[in-house]
């Protein structure tokens, strides 16, 4: 009987995350493409609480990776521009 196998926290941590999309324009994802919730409130005119609490209840994309939130610019910019319904 061979021992149990184990993973590490952050081997499961990694496994589990949605893998981050392509970039559509074309080329590597760079420091540009990842932006704060205070980046995001810049450009939607908003509070940045307000991202914050969108982006908790799932209302503006962005990613969670261990305590931080990132927003993908594009992904920010296609839900800017895309119909509702």
């Amino acid at each position: 009987m061979s021992p149990p196998q184990h993973t590490s926290a952050r081997t499961a941590l990694t496994r589990s995350a949605p893998p981050i999309p392509a970039n559509p324009r074309g080329r590597g994802i760079t420091r540009a493409d990842v932006m704060c919730a205070a980046e995001v409130a810049v450009l939607l005119g908003v509070p940045k609480t307000t991202v914050e609490d969108w982006a908790r209840r799932g209302v503006v994309p962005s990613r969670k990776r261990g305590r931080r939130r990132m927003f993908l610019r594009w992904e920010i910019e296609d839900w800017l521009v895309a119909e509702d319904g």
